[in-house]
């Protein structure tokens, strides 16, 4: 008789555990945190604009730092005084730390890279997560194409 008493609470258990599996699958992935880096390669020569920097923050309310990489395509050439934004067309990004990576895409319509004084520029742009987690977040950064030679410096805040 014990042993049918421990079986269904083991059943009871089983199913519990089992059924709130999918509450916690449907949760939204929180990123925030600040990104500073460099623009490794235009567009015009790789494609796509690609960018490394190193991402500081948290995920999933932990603290996280980690290497984020971003290829970004948008509209050519980049915005001028007559024509102060470009919309970017889409693109992918990754951010890994050491307990996780989450990465995605920049969808179509994801975006603009508006003018600011002819060697600043300012990005904003939708970062779907689509691997380590879900949902989207947001980036809001200052892309500095000055002064050369250097390769061009990438700041900005991801919020959600």
């Amino acid at each position: 008789m014990r042993l049918g008493v421990f079986r269904n609470a083991i059943l009871a258990l089983t199913l519990t555990l089992a059924s709130a599996v999918p509450l916690f699958a449907q949760t939204e992935t929180s990123l925030s945190g600040g990104v500073n880096g460099r623009e490794l390669c235009e567009q015009a020569v790789c494609g796509s604009a690609i960018f490394a920097a190193v991402f500081a923050g948290q995920i999933d309310g932990r603290p996280a730092v980690g290497l984020a990489l971003g290829g970004i395509r948008h509209e050519s050439p980049l915005p001028t005084p007559e024509h102060p934004c470009v919309a970017i067309l889409g693109g992918s990004w990754s951010i890994s730390t050491f307990r996780r990576t989450l990465a995605g895409t920049v969808g179509e319509e994801g975006g603009t890279i508006c003018y600011i004084d002819g060697v600043k520029f300012l990005v904003n742009l939708t970062m779907n997560i689509t691997q380590g987690g879900k949902g989207d977040a947001h980036l809001t950064a200052i892309l500095d194409h000055g002064p050369l030679p250097l390769p061009p410096i990438v700041q900005g805040v991801i919020t959600q």
